[in-house]
């Protein structure tokens, strides 16, 4: 493989302020990662904000086609989102009354997925995933591009995926802030809006809509599966630590906590034990999720389920992309609303496609802390590439 020169190693260290020791964090990734689990990864944590994206989408549908509920149905819905009806309708009407925020009426957004769980809550939150959208409010196109979590920073010296970390301490009330910020240095790519979703969110909201059904194909066993209710920071025993979870081959109907072990486990012994196919059931999963979420008619006749994913949306999202903005975007895209498209593009590395290739995987160095990582070839290509896939979606 070709060994590719640092070419900012000493704006790196002029940069001494920007610098930090990332080994002891980014040591929680996995130190055996190939080529293969960054296009693995993409498929499920692109799935999954695909399913946060789409149930922001459903709850400003269910606010704006809240006049066709009846008085009780709104009343209803109002008491259990705890919100006064005069002001929902203020910031409804203010979103639709206001342009929604953009560049070159391109709105971009980074989701970040972190590997936050109840029972890791004392280990670092990395962002496994970094995935960038971008939304066309000129025709409804939306591209997303990944970013790999192993892509090395020379100007802080670490992998991006402890950027949130070190967020924590810069930005202590939006830790996402710091891995925004580098994102749209390295990329060029303006981002106007920073989502987070975690692990528990995910399992909390397939929860919300009364779990989801699926066909398991092949049944498994996983006889080292991590409980929930262990600090793995302080067990050691694996009697304690694990337990065995075993799917039937058949349809069945999985709550939250029943659908993580599903697209978690990665520890039976036949083929169910790959990557690949445990990216096979994540997609599964979030595709029954987008299934129900998509049915606007369940929101429009549960005035319960609607409070209940918006006070969802208020708490994790509403800080980060308000209500008055995403009723301004929708009403944007609302002419394009039946021609809507979502065109997921790649990064590619030197040795798959040395003509396009703008990263590449190098010796674990002592320049990147012994570390597997990906670095960027050519930061001007890199850059003209992003700019290629997400705002004019050249594949």
């Amino acid at each position: 493989m070709k060994k590719t020169t640092v070419t900012k190693q000493e704006t790196a260290k002029t940069h001494s302020s920007k610098t930090f020791p990332s080994a002891s964090i980014t040591s929680f990734s996995d130190s055996n990662r190939s080529k293969s689990d960054f296009k693995f990864g993409e498929v499920f944590l692109k799935a999954i904000f695909l399913t946060a994206g789409i149930t922001i989408l459903m709850l400003l549908i269910t606010a704006l086609g809240i006049g066709i509920w009846s008085y009780g149905q709104f009343q209803k819905f109002l008491t259990i989102a705890k919100l006064d009806r005069a002001s929902l309708i203020e910031e409804l009407k203010t979103g639709w009354q206001t342009a929604p925020i953009a560049d070159q009426d391109h709105k971009n957004i980074l989701l970040l997925g972190t590997d936050t769980t109840a029972d890791r809550s004392n280990f670092p939150t990395l962002t496994d995933t970094i995935m960038l959208f971008s939304i066309n409010l000129k025709n409804g196109e939306i591209n997303t591009l990944p970013l790999p979590r192993d892509l090395w920073s020379d100007v802080y010296q670490t992998k991006i995926n402890a950027l949130y970390i070190y967020g924590q301490e810069r930005y202590p009330d939006n830790p996402e802030q710091f891995t925004a910020e580098v994102v749209q240095e390295m990329t060029g790519i303006p981002i106007h809006h920073t989502l987070v979703l975690s692990l528990d969110q995910l399992q909390e909201l397939i929860d919300l809509v009364d779990g989801v059904e699926i066909k398991v194909e092949k049944g498994f066993t996983d006889p080292l599966y991590p409980k929930s209710d262990v600090d793995v920071s302080v067990e050691t025993d694996p009697e304690i630590l694990y337990e065995t979870i075993v799917f039937e081959a058949g349809e069945q109907k999985l709550s939250g906590p029943r659908a993580l072990q599903y697209i978690r486990s990665r520890h039976s012994e036949d083929e169910q034990g790959h990557d690949l196919a445990r990216g096979a059931r994540q997609q599964q999963v979030i595709a029954a999720l987008i299934t129900k979420l998509t049915n606007y008619k369940l929101f429009l006749t549960q005035p319960e389920l609607a409070a209940k994913l918006y006070v969802f949306y208020q708490r994790d999202f509403a800080k980060a992309l308000s209500l008055p903005e995403l009723v301004a975007t929708i009403k944007t895209l609302l002419p394009y609303r039946e021609n809507l498209e979502f065109t997921s593009h790649q990064l590619s590395d030197i040795d798959d496609d040395p003509t396009d290739g703008v990263l590449d995987n190098p010796a674990r160095l002592s320049i990147y802390q012994y570390q597997w990582v990906y670095i960027i070839t050519d930061e001007q290509k890199f850059q003209t590439l992003v700019q290629e896939k997400l705002i004019l979606g050249h594949n």
